[in-house]
């Protein structure tokens, strides 16, 4: 039904096409005999005659280019659009189905036209998908160079440190339109995965943390593989050299450097807390991050229970020595940084002072006392 609707659109548009070029023809040889009455002078207008009599192309020729312009210019005319409208086109349309959508829209006046300049120019296939802004009708032929040369609407994200996957599709559906559920399923595809240069089940901990641009709807894998990209963008061969030299994997100072990200709430505290975390893996001691306790548990606590501490999870370094399998959020370059070149300092503890900041001690006896020190001023205060 569909189908017989559209091709009788089309036929009436072409008999009005048709109709229009006729009309066109006729004006055009009005126009032409008025103005020759009226503007020329006498004896040019009897040159005029006697050379158009005697080579009656010329005037064969002339009236077919104003015809064919004048054809052009009614055709390409803008539509009947009045306002601003976002248009979206989808992946995979044909130039004849976004014709009928410009057209629709009030864009363009006629689909056809637009069709046939499309196909003329070689430009069915370069037509990009996405979403654009439109202030008011324009010509088929600025429409479809806007369609060809980017225009399409680019949404800016900025995805800040310490996300997880699930928390990145998040913020990126709205703005570019993702299907976060495909998002976070093609991240833990460990065959796409390797397609990536990553040898993990999953992405967690690869994409880069950084300010994108990207069209709308563009495709998850292609979001996917810009934040991979950007990672070993930063993840360069001189990093790669010092993973050798610290006897550790690409994989493991990704994943120490997540735990960093996510203890860290001060900059100039990576390199200490990347310290602590490097001596107690050398003394085989657990690690003793909350971070990743929190990560097990799969929800958000500001504060552990001696009971969250005990979960049952290869996540859970209270429990489990050495790091956990993968990394746990995206750190930033700060915190890979850091998990490269610790700081040189003694520390094995931390405790969070409440301002964001920790204090480090060597042994556990003063741990202890610097973490009821803690407890009596947040009682008490100073």
């Amino acid at each position: 039904m569909e189908a017989n609707r559209s091709g009788n659109c089309l036929c009436a548009e072409q008999i009005f096409l048709f109709t229009v070029s006729l009309a066109a023809v006729f004006a055009s040889w009005v126009i032409l005999a008025v103005v020759s009455l009226v503007f020329l002078p006498l004896k040019l207008l009897q040159l005029t005659i006697r050379i158009v009599s005697t080579r009656p192309s010329v005037l064969l020729i002339a009236g077919v280019a104003a015809v064919l312009l004048g054809t052009v210019a009614f055709l390409n005319r803008p539509g009947t659009r009045i306002g601003q409208v976002d248009v979206v086109i989808e992946e995979g349309m044909s130039a004849t189905q976004i014709a009928g959508l410009l057209q629709d829209k009030g864009i363009i006046a006629s689909r056809s036209f637009f069709t046939l300049t499309a196909k003329f120019y070689g430009l069915e296939e370069k037509l990009r998908a996405g979403k654009y802004h439109f202030t008011g009708p324009t010509s088929s032929l600025s429409t479809l160079q806007k369609l060809k040369s980017s225009g399409a609407l680019i949404q800016q994200v900025t995805i800040p440190e310490g996300l997880t996957v699930r928390q990145v599709a998040a913020r990126l559906q709205n703005p570019v339109q993702i299907d976060s559920a495909r998002f976070v399923n093609l991240a833990h595809n460990p065959d796409f995965c390797r397609e990536l240069g990553i040898s993990a089940p999953c992405l967690e901990g690869y994409l880069f943390p950084d300010t994108y641009r990207f069209y709308f709807r563009t495709s998850e894998e292609k979001i996917l593989k810009t934040m991979v990209g950007r990672f070993w963008w930063i993840f360069a061969d001189s990093l790669k050299q010092r993973t050798t030299q610290l006897g550790m994997t690409d994989h493991q100072v990704v994943t120490l450097a997540s735990i960093i990200e996510k203890e860290a709430r001060v900059s100039w505290e990576r390199p200490l807390i990347s310290a602590v975390f490097h001596r107690r893996l050398k003394l085989r001691m657990p690690l003793d991050a909350c971070s990743t306790v929190i990560y097990a548990l799969g929800k958000h606590k500001q504060k552990l229970s001696k009971a969250d501490t005990q979960v049952r999870s290869p996540y859970n370094t209270y429990l489990r020595r050495g790091l956990p399998p993968g990394p746990i959020c995206s750190p930033g370059k700060g915190s890979i940084l850091a998990a490269f070149y610790p700081a040189k300092v003694d520390y094995l503890y931390f405790v969070a002072k409440g301002d964001g900041s920790h204090k480090f001690t060597k042994s556990l006896n003063a741990h202890i006392n610097a973490k009821n020190r803690i407890k009596r001023m947040r009682r008490y205060g100073p």
